[in-house]
């Protein structure tokens, strides 16, 4: 056979089982691309570049790669002997010895290529005689993977080591203007003690309304690879280290990665009901409760207090048979306390400026809530009446904000995490308010752990539709329905190595490991779709079902381990976790891996054996008529 036959014959036999995998891993990312909400954006560009790459890699399988092994990959012509090598290649092999290594690796791979072979198709024979000990196991396998789920840490995204984080300081709210500043000041010397930071950028008067009690650090640390500790470590020594400035609140967090005005923080509990101060009660008991647990920091609520304030409470009665309304009161006192009416303006024609005039009482007049009853208004005859003879005070303060959702009053509940899993520390903040809070009020997650929980949703959705589109298309291309069952068998397998490689590395279930399951969803059936393609062409040209599958299993174990070792090789790099943004690549890679290598072990004699099985049981219920 020619070297053009031999390609042409190469691809017109495994041109089934590429279509049907590139088919099958296009089905599995279009759902994906597509999705809903804040992960749709974090996955349309990822699921359409393997969509593209994939096809355009279906097109080059089919056109280039036969022409260039038709070119090169001829090691003899058609007469038998030796294919010329180019002398510029034979005298840079003769030079460094090359040629002579490689043969010797070479040979000495192919002999340990057959001698894994030789076992490989020893396990297969026995497994196929063993069918319910096989089966029996690789449930029991999976089984074992799935409770591994419950072991390990849930989280929408991991925090990554940008080098930048924010502190939020805030003091007492009756502090002054220069106390607040002296305290952040101190802050700011912490902070700048450290010998990881390069700078700090401090601005006071933050939130939604300005307050002066409020500051913010920015701060930038040195380059990951020009520090010891991870950004983790020192946001936890800068915690420990602030809480030593009295009257101080300081929460340290990471700088959001998708954006928003919310705190990035991962926990935001709003805790709703009808009764503020039941809302409070309830609130301080969850607070107290909940950073009594470990790994809780930052602990904070929007209950915020307001300045001392002084309430003015007028008798109508009173006031009206004085002829005092009520208007006329609260204009009077805001005229002469606040000094915020404008009641004209000054003109200098020498500076050519015209400044507003206001008026206000001296400070000695307005210092004491007993000042305010001497001011006096005019009744409607045109009398003074002095307040006092009207209006009674109350001193006191309540919150500064009120916040409400769906029409209820809410306060929300703020909190970090350190070496908590997010999805631990919700199932704790659940129980412990469902033991705290009484018929008429609730709790809801906002930001972090909201998109969490709907994310997950839509990525289960995403992929149930792309089993079902894979399922499909592997019906038409195998013109059966038993034969797809088979070849997704491999995916729940690919589960175990990924789920267990989270655990034995620590790292957390979250978007990106996810991706590596997506991605895991559209590999593994590739194996698969190589042993049943090739059984079938077997058993058309003949063979039986037992002698096909012990046939085709080793005949494609080359193929199967070429492909598998190369793409576990590709994420290596990724694996290790070298470099910027390595904690949010390596659970990706190291899910992929991990389900790489279980799909491969258990591929290789579960899927004939499940092809076996199911197709004796097809024959059994539904054999075949002859025309």
């Amino acid at each position: 056979m020619t070297p053009r036959e031999a390609a042409f014959f190469a691809t017109s036999e495994i041109g089934l089982a590429v279509s049907a995998t590139t088919l099958a891993i296009i089905v599995i990312f279009i759902p994906v691309a597509f999705m809903k909400g804040i992960i749709g954006r974090f996955f349309f560009q990822f699921g359409m570049t393997v969509v593209f790459a994939v096809m355009v890699s279906w097109f080059v399988s089919f056109t280039l790669t036969p022409m260039l092994a038709s070119l090169y990959l001829k090691g003899r012509d058609s007469t038998g002997t030796s294919v010329r090598v180019p002398a510029c290649v034979r005298k840079i092999g003769e030079r460094y010895r090359v040629s002579h290594r490689l043969q010797w690796f070479s040979e000495h791979l192919e002999e340990g290529y057959e001698r894994l072979e030789r076992r490989y198709r020893r396990v297969l024979t026995w497994a196929l005689y063993h069918r319910t000990r096989v089966l029996v196991f690789a449930g029991a396998t999976f089984l074992l993977g799935l409770c591994l789920m419950f072991f390990i840490g849930k989280e929408f995204v991991p925090s990554e080591d940008q080098s930048r984080f924010v502190i939020r300081l805030q003091t007492p709210i009756d502090y002054s203007v220069d106390e607040v500043d002296h305290m952040n000041r101190r802050a700011e010397e912490i902070v700048k003690r450290f010998p990881e930071v390069r700078s700090v950028l401090y601005t006071q008067g933050g939130g939604r309304t300005k307050e002066t009690n409020k500051a913010n650090l920015s701060v930038n640390l040195v380059p990951k690879s020009q520090r010891r500790k991870t950004q983790e470590e020192i946001k936890a020594e800068m915690r420990r280290a602030l809480r030593k400035v009295p009257g101080l609140k300081a929460s340290v967090e990471d700088i959001s990665m998708i954006g928003g005005g919310q705190r990035q923080v991962a926990i935001m509990y709003s805790i709703r009901g009808l009764e503020l101060d039941k809302l409070e009660a309830y609130t301080r008991e969850i607070r107290d409760r909940f950073g009594r647990l470990p790994g809780i920091v930052d602990l904070d609520t929007s209950l915020e207090k307001g300045k001392p304030e002084v309430r003015v409470f007028i008798d109508r009665d009173k006031a009206a048979d004085l002829g005092v309304d009520v208007a006329t009161v609260a204009e009077t006192a805001n005229f002469l306390l606040s000094g915020e009416v404008e009641i004209t303006k000054f003109k200098d024609e020498a500076r050519g400026r015209r400044y507003d005039v206001r008026v206000r009482l001296n400070p000695e007049n307005r210092t004491n809530p007993e000042d305010i009853g001497e001011i006096y208004v005019r009744s409607k005859e045109g009398k003074l009446v002095m307040l006092s003879n009207i209006v009674s005070l109350k001193e006191g303060g309540g919150p500064s904000v009120i916040n409400r959702v769906d029409r209820q009053r809410a306060v929300t509940l703020f909190a970090n995490l350190e070496r908590k899993p997010l999805g631990q520390a919700k199932s704790e903040l659940d129980d412990i308010s469902s033991k705290v809070l009484t018929s008429g009020y609730s709790g809801s997650y906002k930001e972090q752990a909201d998109t969490m929980k709907e994310s997950f949703g839509y990525l289960l959705f995403a992929a149930i539709l792309g089993v079902v589109m894979a399922y499909m298309v592997l019906a038409a291309q195998f013109e059966s329905f038993v034969h797809p069952f088979t070849v997704l068998l491999s995916m729940p397998f690919s589960l175990i190595g990924a789920f267990g490689a989270l655990f034995v590395t620590g790292k957390t279930l979250n978007i990106f490991s996810i991706i590596g399951l997506i991605l895991l969803m559209g590999l593994v059936k590739k194996n698969a779709i190589l042993l049943v393609d090739y059984t079938n062409i077997l058993r058309e040209r003949g063979a039986t079902r037992r002698d096909a599958l012990l046939e085709a299993g080793p005949v494609r174990l080359r193929p199967i381990l070429m492909t598998t070792f190369a793409m576990i090789m590709g994420m290596m790099p990724i694996a290790v976790g070298i470099g910027e943004g390595a904690e949010t690549r390596s659970p990706m890679a190291l899910a992929t891996i991990g389900g790489l290598i279980t799909s491969l072990l258990l591929t290789l004699v579960v899927i004939p054996v499940a092809y076996d099985l199911f197709d004796e049981m097809k024959e059994r219920h539904f054999p075949r008529k002859d025309p």
